[in-house]
């Protein structure tokens, strides 16, 4: 009878928070809808989130941005760069206030794959962003944990330094590409965020900084 009665006064409590959460947007189910995080999410997604936990370096957040021609969205991204801190990106991997900081993070990349050497890797043609296969040599895209896991031979794809990415120069006025950007320095209220999908993701190397007003919420779990 006594845990009958425990287990109803949790469900409601539970029912109650959820409720309060909706009614309050302190708690949110959304769905990924865009591949910026692919291994991390995969489209299609369901995750909650809430803006009651205060985002903090490397957390995943959504935030409000205008995405033409659909207009305002929620877009998920990996905030990787605080206000006052120090971004570069140079061969590809991300330095933060001086230290590399890609570590740990579960990121992809483009390899550039010798089919004699890994014949069970396929050249996704869904993936318009990678580079057509050649004769004996495919560009897809892997889980960079997957290539160490399994020792794939093949090395990452990195566009050289001073090839500029028009999207980008506009932007940011210089002549980056998605792997030898910066250095950035962080303005107050803003924040700079990149999606783990680092080859397929229109984030703040394509959109600039964002403000923290436009904060929805941290992800909690999928």
């Amino acid at each position: 009878m006594k845990l009958s009665i425990i287990v109803s006064a949790v469900s409601c409590l539970v029912i109650g928070l959820w409720i309060i959460g909706r009614l309050t947007s302190a708690f949110r189910l959304f769905r990924v809808t865009r591949s910026a995080n692919e291994q991390t999410f995969k489209t299609g997604t369901s995750l909650f989130i809430s803006n009651l936990k205060k985002p903090g370096r490397f957390d995943l957040i959504c935030y409000q941005a205008v995405v033409p021609p659909g207009g305002l969205t929620i877009l998920i991204h990996r905030l990787c760069g605080m206000p006052g801190d120090t971004l570069e990106i140079k061969a590809g991997v991300l330095y933060v206030n001086g230290r590399e900081a890609d570590g740990p993070l579960p990121l992809r990349h483009i390899y550039r794959i010798q089919t004699k050497d890994s014949p069970d890797i396929r050249y996704d043609q869904e993936q318009a962003y990678t580079i057509p296969p050649y004769t004996n040599t495919i560009y897809v895209v892997l889980e960079d944990k997957r290539v160490e896991r399994e020792s794939l031979k093949g090395d990452r794809y990195v566009l050289p330094p001073g090839l500029r990415d028009d999207a980008i120069f506009i932007r940011h006025k210089n002549n980056w590409n998605r792997d030898h950007f910066g250095p950035v320095k962080v303005p107050a209220g803003q924040w700079f965020v990149l999606g783990d999908d680092r080859s397929n993701a229109t984030d703040s190397r394509y959109r600039g900084f964002i403000d923290s007003s436009t904060f929805v919420g941290s992800v909690l779990w999928k």
